[in-house]
């Protein structure tokens, strides 16, 4: 196979490579074993299945509400949600969201972030009407049902019994 770059990324990989001790061949060839996925996981329609099972579990968690949700065309997906942050629970929400999605493993991190997301504050309001939360996918082809499952075998169950969630 043959590759053409674009010289500031053929510059770039070089040097990272350099840096790295290896092959430029090798060093590309790293790269993309990291970010591509195994032909049995290379399935859109499971994608197309697990996202409504993820966007259906978000949606019972106490003080959420799933705004918006789609896949891209390179096969990442993505959900946006409105938590209540009157509710007494939303940052109790928020802290194991962010636990279980960013930062349950240091050796099998979980391949999505949760995050803060808001338009301009100065231009439209305060965080109780504009301050959303996405969950994205970080790799292509992760299959939202798992992510639900793995969300699901960490929080409360039942997962909408408030009475669960007040462990702290």
């Amino acid at each position: 196979m043959e590759l053409n770059l674009p010289k500031k990324l053929a510059k770039a990989l070089e040097k990272e490579a350099t840096d790295a001790r290896i092959s430029l061949h090798a060093h590309i060839v790293k790269k993309l074993e990291n970010i591509t996925p195994s032909t049995e996981y290379i399935d859109i329609n499971k994608l197309k299945k697990g996202l409504p099972v993820l966007v259906e579990f978000l949606n019972k968690i106490p003080s959420v509400k799933v705004i918006a949700s789609d896949l891209s065309a390179d096969a990442y997906w993505w959900v946006k949600l409105d938590i209540d942050i009157k509710h007494k629970l939303a940052w109790n929400v928020v802290q194991e969201l962010g636990f279980v999605l960013n930062y349950i493993s240091i050796q099998e991190p979980m391949p999505t972030v949760f995050k803060p997301v808001s338009p301009p504050p100065y231009l439209n309001g305060g965080p109780a009407e504009f301050l959303s939360w996405v969950v994205e996918s970080t790799f292509n082809y992760i299959d939202p049902e798992w992510v639900k499952e793995m969300i699901e075998s960490r929080l409360p169950n039942p997962i909408e019994d408030q009475k669960k969630w007040n462990k702290y």
